[in-house]
């Protein structure tokens, strides 16, 4: 712990239910979606869909439900259906916005998600926490998405820093594999996950209080 925090410069963090709860609103949008369709909502299962990106989740459910429509324009009714639903507001983890504003003023600080560039910016305006963010890399900035380590590896190129010298936080598989991947030493935040869900050799905490005592003390 010692050695990390001696070397960090620079924190990544997921967005989804590591900033914000919100894997149950995308649950929510996607039901809404297949709805449309005349798909029964309750044959979705809210574990596959934590931690893959939409554009990726539209064509897993096109093939799965055999949707004759393109899936961009699932995507894009999704993108709709959730962007409605987040003007209801989002629970925080505790002690986030104290954590982001003690970390902000000493390292560099960026968002690498798989959303889009314009829900991720919504979000952090909705949550009033855009200013604690130096850059932010969503679905549209990378070729490639998690598990793929692409967008942690831009986050790195972005912040001018080494991996040895980085913190994600994440709470998907996906996502700490992307890290691992990119050889960037990764935490994890418990929300939804099932145990099988939660990688060994990964630390994991319920709250940013406790990632705080972890890294400080």
């Amino acid at each position: 712990m010692q050695n990390l925090l001696k070397n960090l410069k620079a924190i990544f963090f997921d967005l989804d239910n590591v900033l914000v709860f919100s894997e149950e609103m995308h649950f929510k949008s996607w039901q809404e979606v297949v709805k449309q369709f005349g798909i029964d909502p309750n044959q979705l299962h809210f574990q596959n869909l934590i931690g893959i990106a939409d554009s990726k989740q539209a064509q897993l459910l096109k093939t799965q439900f055999n949707v004759q429509e393109d899936a961009n324009l699932l995507w894009e009714l999704k993108r709709k259906s959730f962007s409605s639903l987040i003007q209801q507001g989002f629970t925080a983890p505790l002690g986030r916005n104290e954590f982001l504003s003690k970390v902000s003023q000493k390292f560099i600080t960026g968002v690498v998600s798989s959303s889009g560039n314009h829900v991720i910016q919504e979000i952090l305006s909705l949550e009033k926490i855009t200013n604690f963010f130096k850059f932010v890399i969503g679905h549209e900035d990378c070729s490639k998405h998690k598990p793929d380590p692409l967008p942690y590896l831009k986050a790195l190129e972005i912040a001018r820093v080494e991996p040895h010298e980085a913190l994600v936080v994440e709470d998907s598989m996906s996502g700490i594999l992307a890290a691992q991947k990119a050889e960037i030493p990764v935490i994890g935040i418990l929300k939804d996950q099932t145990p099988d869900q939660l990688l060994p050799n990964v630390k994991y905490f319920t709250s940013f209080n406790e990632v705080n005592h972890w890294l400080y003390g």
